[in-house]
């Protein structure tokens, strides 16, 4: 009998598809539509709570991030071959700790040239002070010591610009081995990502290393550009799926080539949020006077029809039909401004099924 039943209520289900999809677009009646339990089930109707979001809500998506300045990516100066490796995917290491070693043949002709820079500026400074003392003799004539002073001048710059590169590169002076030198974490932190294995080849430039200092996160929301014009720094911020917490520290006024806004959030309260993921965020701006009741309910339970969103709420008989203004929204949830009775449940699914019997009770 319940197969039956079933069978009857798709065939009606159907033809009441049919019927919608081929009618015009008309508003939603208002009236109440009167569905008992077992034809809720037959038509795959399922409900949901709505939540209140007193004081204003809105909804936004953020990927965590850290503070510029606290991660760094450690990269490959010069190409060369990675020998071993000194800290895996999330280890704590501190400032100057030993990341990896490498060997490169360019890296040892740097160091070469530098070595033979050093040389020169030690050479020119001793005829500089030769030649000093035998001007003072009375030996030699001014022009003379002008020329080795020149000379050592042009050797000392091209010394410390030897050095400079060997210092940007993060090698240092040669001790032993040319061609080896240790890559080393330029701040205290976490490793974040590793993207090298020994006996790896790298180039130029490669990246090798982030390391990251996550005891303070932040969060990098995206925005309509109408949501922006509206909050200001101080706004609170937060994540409930990971019971964090945070504040906005930066708003955007323009807007990126997709038309969004963009704002950042500094994390007071971290929970479990990790660096990296992004997730749906909950903005907390203050309320304008008139902004009414605001619920949060599932973003699938909104229909909108003829430019008027609307929510099928259960009632003891069916569903009763409710405009609804909304506020925001995302793939998951939706803020909406509506009058709506306390431990209020609507529907998620089987909504097209809705539409078609109220259209067809007309």
């Amino acid at each position: 009998m319940s197969r039956l039943l079933t069978a009857v209520a798709s065939l009606v289900l159907f033809s009441q598809l049919q019927a919608f999809a081929q009618a015009p677009a008309t508003p939603l009646p208002v009236k109440a539509l009167v569905l008992d339990a077992q034809q809720q089930a037959a038509l795959g109707i399922q409900l949901a709570s709505v939540q209140p979001a007193l004081g204003g809500l809105w909804l936004a998506s953020a990927t965590v991030t850290v503070p510029p300045g606290k991660e760094v990516t450690v990269t490959a100066p010069y190409p060369g071959v990675i020998t071993r490796i000194d800290a895996g995917l999330g280890d704590k290491v501190q400032a100057g700790a030993a990341l990896a070693t490498w060997s490169s043949p360019v890296l040892a002709d740097a160091r070469r040239q530098t070595r033979e820079a050093q040389l020169e500026a030690q050479t020119a400074q001793a005829a500089l002070q030769r030649d000093q003392a035998l001007l003072a003799e009375g030996v030699i004539p001014a022009a003379r010591l002008q020329l080795s002073q020149n000379k050592f001048q042009a050797a000392e710059a091209a010394r410390l610009a030897r050095e400079a590169e060997l210092r940007s590169a993060g090698t240092g002076a040669a001790s032993g081995d040319y061609a080896s030198a240790t890559l080393r974490s330029p701040l205290a932190g976490s490793v974040v990502d590793v993207a090298v294995s020994v006996g790896q080849r790298v180039d130029t430039g490669a990246v090798l290393f982030r390391v990251a200092d996550t005891r303070q996160l932040q969060l990098d929301l995206v925005l309509s550009p109408e949501k922006a014009a509206q909050l200001k720094t101080g706004d609170a911020v937060s994540v409930p799926s990971r019971d964090a917490k945070g504040v906005l520290v930066g708003i955007s006024r323009g807007v990126d080539a997709t038309q969004q806004a963009k704002a950042r959030a500094r994390v007071t309260v971290p929970g479990s949020l990790r660096a990296g993921e992004v997730l749906s965020v909950q903005l907390h701006p203050t309320p304008p006077n008139d902004a009414g009741t605001l619920w949060q309910v599932p973003a699938r339970a909104v229909v909108s029809q003829r430019g008027q969103s609307w929510l099928f709420v259960a009632t003891p008989k069916g569903f009763q039909p409710t405009a609804v203004r909304v506020q925001s929204s995302n793939d998951d949830q939706s803020v909406v401004q509506a009058t709506l009775p306390a431990q209020s449940r609507v529907a998620v699914t089987g909504l097209a099924s809705l539409i078609a019997l109220l259209q067809k009770g007309e």
